[in-house]
């Protein structure tokens, strides 16, 4: 269907109309003059024929201002892939991972259904941000605000009780840690609270202040119920015991669902229950409800630009005009003119040309990179678009050398795009210009694009810069951890990264060696002798075999879990340690 983006300017096909009908009249009128001068057949004798009135150049004219007119009214039709800009609230889940969350009087465990229901509502949370923090006796974050639900999910896998050092429960240090993950001001900030509500040290009075005075919204998830029940305690030989308090009696852990309320509505949030078969439906419902800010999606839909081939036609039917006039040799160099004015400008700054890459060791801004597009390019509506459009399909025939020049030129045309820096910087890295395709993609991923981290720590690796590779790698394995090349890539790093630490320290002996050879030389000026060929010399230290490399999600989630834990050790003066 088409379509008109600028529909009030079509009044203007009045005036290309007039002309076209002032032009049959002055047509007629000159006929009727040529022959009241003279028949037919003495202007064939006199002048070879009846001169000219010049109706199909002014027709020519008339035609090439209508196209002009329609081009003004910017003719769309065909689409572009939609667009999203999501506008997200910021939610925060902190878990209780305290000993009483293993009472099974919520099926199978309280923490387990509550990671479960966890689990369940995380697909529709799309589009926000969240984060998890983890609490007992302390709390500490697990997972920074993020919009990679897949991360979130591996991270919620690994949560247990005993995961964090100092044993108990603390609300207050459970609020404390999600203000600390919250931006500090805005709306949008909920505190997702997945706790029995045993407050056994801390204060919970202050913990409710905190959230009221930084705005946070609270939603309080119930686990366990109000009866309660004894906390199973794995023994040694598999069998199941149960906890008792120091004076040697079972403990019986019970929910409080007061101490909960008293946080939930302090922050102007709800309580639900663990134990409802609803909950997931009733905590997605509560999110949406608390209105601390509206998720803004706007979808549009971008029309296809049309507006160049109704120019091209005005150009035509302007050449043709000029052809038939008396004038030709002028119109000629005219034309002339306007071709080479645009290839001039792009000869002085070809919008394809990548700045050079700088000495190595150099760090080069993203800005220094991009190549300066002309100015003739810049009055095109859409022109990034079509020259993104035209690398992809040059990259995807395997023409990287066009690839490049189209990506770069998109790229010039739109810097603060990010995905026109991701998409020069991939076809940078696969035509083997790591050192410019490098400050591409890490700007691009960290403006958030899809794939950058890898592309980036792939490019990396190949320079051999282990460091950088493992850092982008890593955050591409979070992202998506069943990823093969992913994997074997970060593995690969991790094994460069060992190589150029084997091989400094042996740079390091070798120096430390011939600073003592030296030193021993100045003390005994009389010279070495040269060993004879049977002896050899000392014979080479043989470099040990490294050990076997850990999986890359094995890595990455025990340097998670390393990160995380408390730094406390479980102490033996508290008192309740449930």
């Amino acid at each position: 269907m088409v379509s008109m983006a600028a529909p009030e300017a079509m009044w203007w096909l009045v005036l290309p109309v007039l002309a076209a009908v002032l032009a049959f009249f002055r047509n007629r009128r000159r006929v009727l003059q040529q022959r009241r001068l003279a028949s037919p057949g003495v202007w064939d004798r006199v002048m070879g024929g009846t001169p000219s009135t010049g109706l199909l150049r002014m027709l020519a004219w008339c035609g090439a201002g209508a196209f002009v007119v329609l081009a003004l009214a910017r003719p769309q039709w065909g689409e572009l892939p939609a667009e999203e800009s999501v506008r997200t609230r910021d939610l925060v889940v902190a878990v209780d991972v305290s000993d009483s969350m293993l009472c099974p009087d919520v099926r199978p465990s309280r923490l387990a259904r509550g990671l479960e229901v966890l689990q369940q509502v995380l697909p529709a949370l799309e589009g926000n941000r969240i984060g998890v923090v983890v609490f007992a006796g302390e709390a500490y974050p697990l997972v920074p605000l993020t919009t990679d639900l897949s991360a979130v999910s591996v991270f919620l896998d690994g949560v247990h009780p005993g995961m964090v050092g100092r044993p108990g429960s603390n609300l207050e240090t459970a609020a404390s840690a999600a203000l600390r993950l919250l931006p500090t001001e805005g709306e949008g900030r909920v505190l997702i609270l997945i706790t029995d509500g045993e407050n056994l040290q801390g204060n919970v009075e202050g913990a409710a202040r905190a959230l009221k005075d930084a705005s946070v919204g609270v939603l309080a998830v119930m686990a366990g119920t109000e009866a309660g029940g004894p906390i199973p305690v794995p023994s040694g030989n598999g069998n199941i015991q149960y906890k008792r308090d120091s004076g040697g009696q079972p403990v019986v852990t019970r929910a409080q669902p007061d101490v909960l309320r008293e946080v939930a509505d302090a922050a102007g949030g709800a309580v639900l229950d663990l134990d409802d078969s609803d909950v997931g439906h009733s905590l997605i419902l509560a999110v949406e409800e608390l209105r601390t800010r509206e998720v803004e999606a706007n979808r549009t839909v971008q029309r296809v630009e049309r507006f160049p081939i109704f120019l091209a036609l005005a150009a035509l039917l302007l050449v043709a005009a000029f052809a038939m006039t008396p004038w030709r040799r002028l119109a000629v160099a005219a034309m002339v003119v306007a071709l080479w004015l645009p290839g001039s400008a792009a000869a002085q700054q070809s919008p394809g040309a990548v700045v050079d890459p700088p000495p190595a060791g150099d760090a080069q801004p993203v800005e220094q990179i991009l190549p300066e597009a002309p100015w003739w390019q810049r009055l095109i509506p859409g022109g990034s678009r079509r020259l993104a459009r035209s690398g992809a399909s040059s990259f995807e025939s395997g023409d990287l050398e066009t690839a490049v020049r189209d990506f770069a030129a998109a790229a010039a045309l739109e810097p603060d795009q990010p995905e026109r820096l991701y998409d020069l910087g991939t076809a940078l890295a696969a035509a083997g210009q790591l050192q410019s395709a490098d400050p591409l993609l890490v700007k691009a991923h960290e403006t958030g694009v899809d794939g950058a981290a890898y592309n980036g720590g792939t490019a990396s690796l190949t320079q051999g810069q282990a460091q950088r590779a493992i850092q982008l790698l890593r955050e591409a394995l979070l992202a998506d951890p069943d990823d093969p090349d992913v994997k074997r890539n970060y593995e690969l790093a991790l094994k460069l990264l060992e190589q150029q630490q084997d091989e400094q320290q042996d740079e390091e002996q070798d120096d430390q060696q011939q600073e003592q050879q030296q030193d021993e030389q100045q003390g005994q000026p009389t010279p070495t002798p040269t060993p004879s060929p049977g002896q050899g010399g000392a014979a080479p230290t043989p470099t040990p075999q490294n050990d076997p490399l850990y999986s890359a999600l094995d890595r990455a989630e025990a340097e998670a879990r390393e990160a995380m834990q408390s730094p406390t050790p479980a102490s033996s003066s508290v008192e309740k340690d449930w």
